[in-house]
């Protein structure tokens, strides 16, 4: 966007104050400098125009500028101090609407990872929880597995000892009815 210098001449024809052409200016989007730079140009385009070109002409005085320390009579601030004043007051709004800006992105970026954080605590708690759960359910299991195990070794010496009073009676039993069988067998074929 070029300098609104042209701008600043049409509106000071108007008799507007710099304040207000810096509101009207920034409303239109130029920034600080560039107002500042137009101000500026404006300033140093008014005194060009206003100075007789060429030889000094008869009753021509050096214009004189206002003290920037002291207001001008009448007690009103000079033009260039207004000026100065205005484009001061207009970089600060604007440094403060940036820092505001800044901070309030800060602030939702603060918030945002607020919320993010207590679901990864609230997630890390339930996983923990999920974990003793498991841990307490795996330590019911191998108890049962163990109280299981030591039921069936219990049985397998029962049966041991049953087989081992019962094995050689039957083994016995089987001996007597082996020659039982032999001795039946002999006999159907004498007859």
């Amino acid at each position: 966007m070029a300098i609104p210098t042209d701008i600043v001449l049409g509106m000071r024809s108007q008799n507007l104050s710099n304040s207000q052409i810096i509101q009207s200016l920034q409303r239109n989007g130029y920034t600080s400098q560039q107002i500042a730079d137009a101000m500026a140009q404006a300033d140093i385009k008014y005194n060009v125009e206003q100075v007789p070109s060429g030889e000094p002409q008869q009753g021509y005085e050096e214009p004189q500028y206002p003290s920037y320390n002291q207001p001008a009579e009448g007690g009103e601030m000079p033009i260039a101090m207004e000026s100065l004043q205005a484009m001061v007051e207009a970089v600060i709004e604007e440094k403060w609407q940036d820092l505001i800006k800044n901070v309030s992105r800060i602030a939702d970026w603060k918030d945002k990872t607020d919320i993010r954080l207590a679901a990864m605590e609230q997630q890390i708690a339930e996983l923990k929880n999920s974990f003793d759960k498991l841990h307490s359910a795996i330590l019911e299991k191998i108890g049962d597995y163990d109280k299981t195990m030591t039921d069936v070794s219990t049985d397998l010496k029962a049966m041991e000892r049953v087989f081992s009073k019962i094995l050689p009676g039957f083994i016995e039993n089987v001996s007597a009815l082996s020659s039982i069988t032999d001795d039946l067998k002999g006999l159907k074929k004498t007859k």
